[in-house]
């Protein structure tokens, strides 16, 4: 009671400061020693000066506030003194009533570090508010006057708001790997707010609303589950819900409401023979039900519904009795021991559902979560699902790794819980650095964080035991990069290890899997590397992680840099051809200095690496090389054309032109003829004309399986062509190439293409289910049949390819 006192008796206290000072000593008496409440004093007593002698009006709500942030830092997440006196004084630096060196000379060194980084990422979020504001004004100053000019300027606004609050994530994150108090203050702060948001009698912005309900839903609440704090997560999920879906989070709350009505005597009753179960065997143990969360129930429901938006739908789709667990039951049990005890007496009592037993004890979840869990066929044979765990695996649960965040709990004598978050915080500044390495942008980082850290989660092992966690989805690449960037650049094949038989006959087996194999939780994969092996372009298609394409895409651009300035080199010859009629070589060298500057690249080289990188679109390129055209001829486009000039610049058009000849079509030369897309006929085949409806005459090969069908049903429309009068023009030709599947074939192929001088259209490769044959289909840019079949003898050399072809339509 003295030490509240000295919380308490102090002038410049707001009216709500007693009740919620008391709140926060209470709670911290649970966990604290008087020793760290002494801080935590200190901490009250250096705000509440601070504003005391300031002008800030404001000065009593922002005490109160930091108050509420301190109570949720003690309360949900049993922060160490430090972090719950950094919560204090925050307002005060943030409000500049208070310096950070005064928090050093009064707090220590290490509050002073967590006040500082939450300051700089306070900063950035006023940045992003800024921006949201100058928008929103924006937005009604021309609401007054042209709409379609502010249609134009929305995405502006939306692109640099999207940027500031990447850029706000990325920090938190640097600072995070720093010392997690930070992220900490910034979960409580976050909290707060949407507490205050959902209150009924909360007035502000809609849109400014609805961004930070979205970010908390894609950003802070995964966060939170990822660090193990469950109630911070489930209870920042359901004020998202509440405030991006209302009127769902209306109807699943009244849903869940009378589910729970229904269900409690039901619970009663299970409850009282759990109990009575565990005294019988000796079990100290405390039962208790509990029910879902809104959102997690929802997106149960949801997912029974399948793919539907409209309240209405979803509520006549949606089928309660598919969700087992709305009700859950805790037994919390003394020992780790007790617990599969438990686990043994909760089976001999009620049939458990097969595949639905999960052991979390002999492999916690990254995030330190231990407990086992069953589904059971329960009273009235209902499936119900049961959590064992002891007491501290249950506060782990609760309050997540950060509890055990201690300034004493770190080297050789930390807990394992906060080895475990310093090994994820570790991870995390690696994986940091290796998207900052790749050039990443903040907004690729933030969909990065999405995708590999957010996500759901496998659990896979390496041959030691080491578990890896990665997202669903992911391939024996992402694991071999997951590892380490070395063994990724260098693998060539992954092996699964698996135990068959059991007893004195259970051996282990292993089956080589492709290295677009998705891998399962639990599996224990080998990654097989060799010397030769390096990254292809084609990895890229299946790695599933952002950690490993960035790895991926910096290899390649240090070792293919060749390969892709060719690739690049006839993509944009291609869509400069199709949309201005100019060719590659019309590029001056004013225009190559130009588009140089434009990217902030050296050279027009780098440019057409990147585009061939797949990091610069050809089409963008384009547009700015027409943009400089039209500024260096003086307007922006012209309506009639000079019989001087050559070509006229047309506007930028998603729609490719059909290919145009003319050949001599029933002896005439000069009519218009269009090449069939069918067979793509070259010069030198034997061909056939249709006259089509509308289309003029389309030239087939004589053997073109559409031919067939014309000849029997319309037969009168064909015509003789010839090949004579053709002026000079490049065809499309598709090709087939068949061989042994090897790394590094496809770039192989692609090189000698290059080589040969011709255009690469497009390529595709499919791998046989048995990961031996490989076939590959390529569009080629050709001049004649004697073109091609040069290029078929160089294809033919190359290791490992078994068989070159024309693509007669059998694989298209």
């Amino acid at each position: 009671m003295a030490m509240l006192n000295s919380f308490v008796e102090q002038p410049f206290v707001p009216r709500e400061t007693p009740d919620a000072l008391s709140r926060l000593h209470a709670l911290a008496l649970r966990y604290m020693t008087s020793e760290e409440i002494n801080l935590i004093i200190q901490a009250f007593h250096l705000a509440r000066e601070a504003f005391q002698k300031s002008e800030n009006s404001a000065a009593a709500p922002l005490l109160f506030r930091a108050l509420d942030v301190a109570s949720i830092l003690a309360d949900l997440m049993h922060v160490d003194a430090v972090g719950v006196a950094a919560g204090l004084v925050f307002e005060a630096v943030d409000a500049d009533a208070l310096s950070l060196n005064q928090v050093e000379e009064v707090l220590g060194a290490s509050t002073a570090r967590v006040v500082g980084s939450m300051l700089r990422l306070n900063i950035l979020e006023r940045r992003k508010q800024e921006v949201s504001a100058a928008g929103s004004r924006r937005s009604l100053e021309e609401d007054a006057g042209s709409s379609s000019s502010a249609e134009s300027k929305k995405p502006r606004i939306r692109e640099a708001l999207r940027r500031q609050q990447a850029e706000t994530v990325r920090k938190m994150f640097v600072a995070m790997a720093e010392d997690p108090r930070v992220v900490l203050l910034k979960l409580a702060y976050r909290l707060q707010a949407m507490r205050q948001m959902c209150q009924p009698t909360f007035k502000g912005d809609p849109q400014e609303m609805i961004t930070m309900a979205q970010e908390t839903r894609e950003i802070y609440a995964p966060l939170a589950g990822r660090l193990g704090m469950s109630r911070i997560e489930s209870e920042l999920e359901d004020q998202a819900f509440q405030i991006l879906e209302p009127d769902k989070f209306v109807w699943v709350r009244d849903l869940v409401e009378l589910e729970s009505k229904q269900w409690r005597s039901y619970v009663e009753r299970v409850c009282t023979i759990l109990r009575a179960e565990m005294a019988a065997i000796g079990v100290k143990a405390e039962v208790s039900g509990r029910v879902k969360h809104l959102y997690s129930f929802y997106k149960k429901l949801a997912r029974t519904a399948g793919d539907v938006d409209d309240l209405e739908a979803l509520k006549a789709a949606a089928d309660i009795n598919q969700i087992h667990d709305l009700i859950a039951f805790r037994i919390l049990v003394t020992s780790t021991p007790d617990c599969y005890t438990a686990l043994g007496h909760v089976h001999s009592l009620w049939k458990p559902k097969e595949g639905r037993i999960k052991d979390f004890i002999a492999n916690p979840k990254p995030n330190g979560y231990s407990a086992l869990h069953t589904t059971v066929f329960c009273l009235d044979d209902h499936l119900v699902e049961v959590q064992i765990r002891t007491h501290s695996m249950h506060e782990m649960a609760e309050y997540g790794v950060a509890m055990h965040w201690h300034y004493k709990d770190v080297g050789d004598n930390a807990s394992a819980s906060a080895r475990e978050l310093l090994t994820w915080l570790r991870q995390l500044s690696e994986w940091q650095h290796e998207l900052r390495a790749s050039d990443a942008s903040d907004t690729e980082f933030v969909e990065a964080v999405k995708g590999d850290i957010f996500q759901e989660q496998i659990f896979v092992f390496t041959p030691k035991g080491e578990v890896k966690d990665l997202p669903v989805g992911s391939t024996p690449l992402d694991f071999a990069y997951r590892i380490h960037t070395k063994i990724g650049d260098s693998c060539a094949g992954a092996r699964i290890i698996t135990e068959a038989g059991s007893g004195e006959t259970a051996r282990l087996m292993t089956r080589m899997v492709p290295l677009d194999y998705e891998l399962k939780s639990g599996e224990i994969v080998d990654i097989i590397t060799s010397r030769s092996a390096h990254p292809t372009r084609d990895w890229l298609s299946f790695a599933r992680t952002a950690a490993a394409k960035s790895k991926i895409r910096r290899y390649l651009k240090l070792h293919e840099r060749d390969i892709n300035i060719q690739i690049g080199r006839e993509r944009l010859e291609r869509e400069l051809k199709m949309v201005t009629g100019r060719v590659l070589d019309a590029v001056s060298e004013d225009l190559e200095n130009y588009l140089s500057d434009e990217y902030h690249l050296e050279s027009f080289d780098d440019i057409l690496a990147a585009v061939g990188a797949d990091d610069v679109r050809p089409r963008a390129v384009v547009q700015r090389m027409i943009e400089y055209w039209q500024l260096r001829e003086g307007k922006e486009g012209r309506e009639n054309k000079d019989e001087e000039e050559t070509v006229k610049l047309p506007a930028v058009s998603s729609v490719k032109p059909t290919t145009e000849a003319r050949l001599k079509v029933a002896g005439v030369s000069g009519l218009l003829t269009r090449l069939a897309n069918c067979c793509c006929p070259l010069p030198g085949d034997p061909i056939v004309g249709f006259v089509s409806r509308g289309k003029g005459v389309i030239v087939h090969r004589t053997d073109c399986r559409n031919i067939a069908g014309f000849r029997q049903r319309e037969h009168e429309r064909l015509i003789h062509v010839s090949w004579q009068g053709m002026s000079p023009m490049s065809y499309m030709a598709p090709i087939v190439i068949t061989g042994r599947d090897r790394v590094g074939l496809t770039r192989d192929i692609v090189s000698t293409i290059a080589d040969a001088g011709i255009s690469l259209i497009s390529i595709h490769s499919n791998v046989s289910g048995k990961g031996t044959v490989v076939v590959t289909t390529a569009t080629l840019e050709l001049d004649d049949l004697e073109q091609m079949y040069r290029l078929f003898t160089r294809l033919e050399k190359i290791k490992g390819v078994m068989h070159v072809a024309r693509d007669l339509g059998g694989h298209r």
